[in-house]
């Protein structure tokens, strides 16, 4: 079993030694194993530990839920009854793009237009704020470089990226609102069939559940996009019908 020093650990966790010592003092993590002068040596279940505290973390569990979750485990429950219910929720719904990092003082070819403003520092915390990037130093990471992507794209027509972030937190805040129906409609029907605080206690259970949340998905993504696509259309075409009026008119008056 391999061992770590405090600073190991949390660089193998993708943590801080900070958090680690948070963890230990709030009871998450259990003692060091042992210790060799004065420094704490941990192992391989430290680590373990610290990834599912991190992936609940992640999911927005608070470190109170945390806790009950692993006293739970602790007398005697099999953790795939305490995480099962997460790991049918989380699984598979979204898939993340792979983080890309780049110096802060590259931001601006990778976001900006080449002949335009550089970005601002108010913008990058926008951005940050809506979790499309992580401010780290000297360094940006871009926690959804497809979607930065199109920004810079659309920049280079003239659009402003203050403002394509604004259109984009004003789509996402509607977002939000079908994503609660769903979830919702989801967490009632677990609640109908099994009663409150119910957890998978089975393997079945956990691929039954998984399947249901994943049909709940799929209706809830292709709702939204052919619906968009239908919106977007006639929008379009009564914008453009304005719009032609209007310039019919101007020309009729030249």
């Amino acid at each position: 079993m391999a061992e770590y020093r405090i600073d190991e650990l949390a660089r193998a966790a993708g943590t801080t030694s900070r958090n680690v010592r948070a963890y230990q003092e709030r009871g998450l993590l259990p003692p060091p194993s042992r210790r060799s002068g004065r420094a704490l040596i941990y192992d391989d279940t430290h680590l373990a530990r610290l990834r599912i505290i991190d992936s609940l973390l992640q999911r927005g569990f608070t470190t109170a839920h945390i806790a009950d979750f692993i006293t739970s485990w602790e007398t005697g429950k099999d953790l795939t009854e305490i995480l099962g219910l997460q790991h049918a929720v989380t699984a598979t719904w979204g898939k993340p793009e792979e983080p890309l990092e780049v110096p802060r003082e590259l931001v601006d070819t990778f976001l900006g237009d080449p002949g335009g403003p550089p970005v601002r520092g108010d913008q990058l915390d926008r951005l940050a704020e809506l979790e499309l990037v992580r401010l780290q130093g000297d360094t940006v990471r871009f926690l959804r470089p497809e979607l930065l992507e199109t920004f810079a794209q659309l920049s280079t027509y003239g659009f402003d990226l203050s403002g394509l972030t604004e259109l984009y937190a004003a789509m996402i805040a509607r977002l939000e609102d079908i994503a609660s129906l769903m979830v919702t409609a989801g967490k009632d029907r677990i609640v109908d069939q099994h009663g409150p605080g119910w957890l998978p206690d089975s393997d079945a259970e956990i691929a039954d559940t998984t399947r249901m949340l994943n049909h709940l998905r799929d209706l809830g993504t292709r709702a939204v996009r052919s619906s968009l696509d239908q919106a977007l259309d006639r929008v379009l075409q009564r914008e453009l019908s304005a719009y032609l009026a209007t310039a019919a008119s101007k020309h009729g008056d030249g």
